[in-house]
């Protein structure tokens, strides 16, 4: 195959090159982290015992607005009130209710039990944070100020020239290194072999990933525009081509109060309206007044971006809008594509397994980068200085990278085992990170690449064996009881005990052969 000439392949080789290694770190724990939180939904039983609960997909809503309202006073004056439906993964409703106080619109987020009828409010740093910490962890959420949106960003955007580069580069040999790729010595050859090979077996699924995270982490850069120059500066416009039920969320204070049909009932005419799909969203629009509204978003996981929304006047019982499975224009169409595409939102769990390993196979073309990098500056070219200075990057990429895994053991421990109740997500966070840098500043003191691999490895095996443990100790659903009861419960504690089970005899492999 005919590969690009030498002074392009010299720049697009050391660009590659300069921007891999630059971003590697960072890019390792967006996509570590981001596999986990795929599962984000089927984590939830697991981590909030009071979810381990069967669906119950019918409830009076009237009651249960009454029960927010005594909780936190203004709730039924609230013109709009968002309820994520329950699931089998995730069986609670959630519920956003916009308030208002001196500061301004804020909005308080409340969770129920329809089994027990308790109304939980979920105040920062409360609730349980298994999930939702390393959702944003994959983001860099946790840094204050976008600050860490951003940076995730344009990582994803380098991200995109990187693969695009590395597939250029690659072009001309690519088939003969597949040939050469073994595991029977482990040298430069093979580093580079291992990069190139996966790195192609993965090339659609990340080039996909840095696109899509571009756009949702830097998308102000293009919306911002979008509103001055197509809707001159008028943002409900925008918002309203987007997501067109935000044109009915026009809210009269002095709409008058009346009665409707109750919102169980209009649920119901929709679910029957739709068959075949399932109604995941609600937003209740001006509950209790003349101009009450119903909207719902129509899905089905099994399709890809064939969704709908619908809009009911709760008076009238007629639609006010209508937009059917597979009927969105061209921007929702899109946008819900990219949704679909970055979340793995259908296919069910097949799909979900797929991003998961290819995630992983990203995970190890970061690793085998950084790597090949360092050997390839491990020879008489470079002076002992250099040589030192390219080892000590190496050593605290490798130590923030695998040191992520038995910290992320520890986050689930933790979960279980820190008392719920006020403040147990900062605590739970809070554990996680110190450990994190504890376990990577450990770590960066082995010296060498294969002790700091026992060393995670070893560390990362115990600690994901105490998973299940862990959740037996605090909940008494141990694995063999919540295999019968809790599949999602259940599925959790095996994945973490058969991972740490293998990390355990790879560890003791390793040190058979001389680690160190």
């Amino acid at each position: 195959m005919k590969g690009l000439g030498t002074r392009a392949y010299n720049i697009l080789f050391h660009t590659h090159t300069v921007t891999g290694i630059v971003i590697s770190a960072i890019l390792f724990v967006i996509f570590f982290a981001g596999a986990i939180s795929l599962y984000k939904q089927e984590l939830y039983q697991w981590e909030d015992p009071a979810a381990r609960i069967p669906v119950t997909d019918s409830i009076n809503y009237e009651r249960l607005i009454s029960g927010l309202d005594s909780m936190k006073t203004g709730v039924k004056e609230a013109n709009e009130i968002r309820v994520r439906l329950p699931s089998d993964a995730c069986p609670v409703y959630t519920v956003y209710v916009p308030l208002e106080d001196s500061g301004g619109v804020y909005y308080s987020t409340f969770t129920y039990n329809p089994v027990t009828d308790n109304i939980t409010e979920l105040f920062h740093g409360d609730g349980t944070t298994t999930g939702e910490t390393l959702y944003r962890l994959h983001f860099l959420d946790q840094v204050p100020w976008y600050i860490g949106r951003y940076v995730a960003g344009f990582v994803s955007v380098f991200f995109a020239f990187t693969v695009v580069a590395g597939l250029l580069i690659h072009w001309k040999n690519i088939v003969s290194k597949f040939y050469a790729f073994s595991f029977k010595k482990i040298t430069k050859q093979f580093w580079t072999n291992a990069h190139t090979v996966f790195g192609m077996i993965g090339l659609p699924f990340q080039l996909m990933y840095a696109v899509t995270g571009a756009f949702y982490l830097l998308s102000i850069f293009i919306l911002a525009p979008a509103v001055v120059v197509l809707f001159k500066g008028d943002q409900e416009k925008l918002i309203t081509k987007i997501y067109p039920p935000e044109a009915f969320h026009k809210h009269d204070r002095n709409a008058r109060a009346a009665d409707h049909m109750p919102i169980a009932v209009a649920l119901q005419k929709i679910r029957t309206d739709h068959a075949g799909y399932n109604v995941s969203y609600l937003e209740i629009i001006n509950p209790g007044k003349e101009n009450a509204a119903l909207g719902a978003d129509l899905v089905n996981e099994q399709d890809f971006n064939r969704e709908g929304v619908v809009v009911l006047d709760l008076r009238s019982g007629s639609y006010k809008l209508e937009i059917k499975p597979g009927e969105k224009n061209y921007v929702q169409s899109v946008l819900q594509g990219i949704s679909k595409l970055h979340f793995a939102t259908f296919g069910g769990w097949l799909l979900k397994t797929l991003y998961f390993i290819l995630s992983l196979f990203t995970c190890f073309v970061i690793i085998s980068g950084v790597l090949m990098w360092k050997e390839a500056r491990n020879k008489p070219g470079y002076s002992d200085k250099q040589r030192r200075f390219h080892h000590r990057v190496t050593m605290v990429y490798l130590a923030v990278c695998f040191s992520l895994f038995p910290a992320t053991a520890l986050l689930f421990i933790s979960e279980q085992l820190v008392p719920s109740g006020p403040g147990h997500a900062g605590y739970v966070n809070t554990l996680f990170f110190s450990c994190w840098l504890l376990l990577a500043a450990t770590g960066y003191f082995l010296k060498t690449e294969k002790r700091i691999t026992v060393y995670c490895l070893v560390l990362g095996g115990v600690l994901a064996c105490c998973v299940p443990l862990a959740n037996g100790i605090s909940t008494g659903d141990w694995i063999w009881r919540s295999a019968a009861s809790f599949p999602y419960v259940f599925i959790t504690d095996l994945v973490w005990l058969i991972t740490g089970l293998l990390f355990l005899v790879l560890a003791a492999v390793m040190r058979r052969r001389g680690a160190g």
